[in-house]
């Protein structure tokens, strides 16, 4: 399940590896989609913050994904600054030969029994 073949969770590494406050606007188009990424996110803050989930989790557990040709999504647990348990749930689509982040879902469980253990994409998540 964590091969070398795990396309989309090497692509979730490059966005955690480079995007950063500083840079955020500049690089997002490399990482979210169009649709995600919508008119306004240069001068929105709310949406520069979100585009910056990632700082929610400071220590991968595991993660798991599944996709097909057009479409997949990437489960990641982890924990959080307080160590509490917390998933990343994402949805990519392949755009112009990139695989881009298309949705995202934080959830905060309450114990690690409750990571999952396969991958999930945002929309099975209750609302």
């Amino acid at each position: 399940m964590q091969a070398s073949s795990s396309v989309l969770y090497q692509e979730y590494s490059k966005y955690q590896n480079s995007v950063n406050k500083n840079n955020v606007v500049e690089v997002a188009g490399n990482f979210f989609s169009p649709s995600l990424l919508g008119e306004d996110y240069r001068v929105n803050l709310g949406a520069v913050s979100q585009l910056l989930f990632k700082s929610y989790m400071v220590e991968e557990f595991s993660y798991h994904e599944m996709k097909n040709e057009q479409e997949g999504c990437l489960t990641i647990n982890g924990y959080d600054e307080e160590n509490a348990p917390l998933i990343f749930s994402l949805k990519y689509i392949l755009n112009d030969g990139r695989w881009l982040i298309d949705n995202i879902h934080v959830v905060f469980v309450e114990h690690v029994k409750d990571f999952s253990d396969s991958a999930k994409c945002p929309n099975e998540y209750p609302e």
